[in-house]
C-alpha cells in the first residue's frame, strides 16, 4: 500500500501557487514531488493538488502498486470523492476528470486527516518558496 498526501498552497498577496506531493510505500520508501500551478485559491489549488496526486497514483499503479491511500486535509476534497461531485462550476472542471481518473485505480480510498498529519503541506510550503528563488 502506497500513504499518498497531497496538498495545494495559494500565496494572496501575489497569486503564487503550489502542490505539494509525498508518497510513502509498504517498504517505507519516500518520495516528493512539487509543481507551481495556476490557481485563484487554495480551495482551487487543493483540488488541483487532488488531480496531480491521481495523476501520480497511476503511475504507482503502472511500476506494480495496488492499493493507493490519499490522504488530504482538505474537507472540500475528501466530502466531493466521498459524494461523487462539486457544486462549483470552476472546481467542477477540475474535479470530474481527475475523479474519473481516480474510479479507475484498483483499489483506491480518500482519508481527511488534520494539517498538522499532512506531510505534503511542506512540499508545497517549499515549492512556494521556491517562486521567490
Amino acid at each position: 500500500m502506497v500513504e499518498l498526501y497531497f496538498d495545494g498552497t495559494v500565496r494572496p498577496s501575489n497569486d503564487e501557487a503550489a502542490v505539494g506531493l509525498f508518497s510513502k510505500n509498504s517498504e517505507g520508501e519516500v518520495t516528493e514531488k512539487m509543481y507551481q500551478i495556476q490557481a485563484i485559491n487554495n480551495h482551487e489549488a487543493e483540488f488541483i493538488a487532488f488531480a496531480k496526486a491521481v495523476d501520480w497514483a497511476h503511475e504507482l499503479i503502472a511500476q506494480g502498486e495496488s492499493v493507493i491511500s490519499f490522504r488530504t486535509d482538505s474537507e472540500a476534497v475528501a466530502l466531493a470523492v466521498e459524494r461523487e461531485f462539486v457544486k462549483n462550476k470552476r472546481t467542477q472542471t477540475i474535479f470530474d476528470p481527475a475523479f474519473a481518473r481516480y474510479q479507475l485505480l484498483p483499489l483506491a480510498f480518500v482519508k481527511w486527516i488534520p494539517r498538522s498529519e499532512n506531510k505534503a503541506d511542506r512540499v508545497a510550503r517549499e515549492a512556494l518558496r521556491l517562486y521567490e528563488a
